[in-house]
């Protein structure tokens, strides 16, 4: 199997009110500093805040495989803006779950 690129989906349950602010401290906060230690965003959704449940949101980062992923964790876990973004996220999130997906066919992880 080629284990590359490695996308690392992360999904984290909020609050219905607190949906927007979460993706918004990932795009313009975290995004940023995972960015720069190497593993930019590619995707950031969530389920609809109208179901009376939780909202998932869901960021997706890759790393061309996982000696990527260990160099960009050693970049963002030196960063102060990655840290400064989790004081502000750890608060709003209820749990969540990080996986890591590799594409299954050649060409389709491109």
């Amino acid at each position: 199997m080629n284990l590359a690129p490695v996308h690392i989906v992360d999904t984290a349950s909020v609050d219905p009110a607190d949906a927007m602010r979460y993706a918004e401290l990932v795009r313009d906060h975290l995004a940023p500093a995972m960015h720069d230690a190497g593993a930019p965003m590619i995707a950031l959704r969530t389920t609809s805040d109208a179901l009376g449940e939780d909202v998932l949101v869901q960021v997706v980062w890759s790393v061309e495989n996982h000696a990527g992923w260990n160099r960009a964790r050693r970049n963002f876990f030196t960063d102060p803006r990655w840290h400064a973004a989790w004081a502000d996220l750890a608060p709003l999130r209820k749990g969540g779950t990080r996986r890591f997906y590799y594409p299954l066919i050649e060409g389709a992880g491109a």
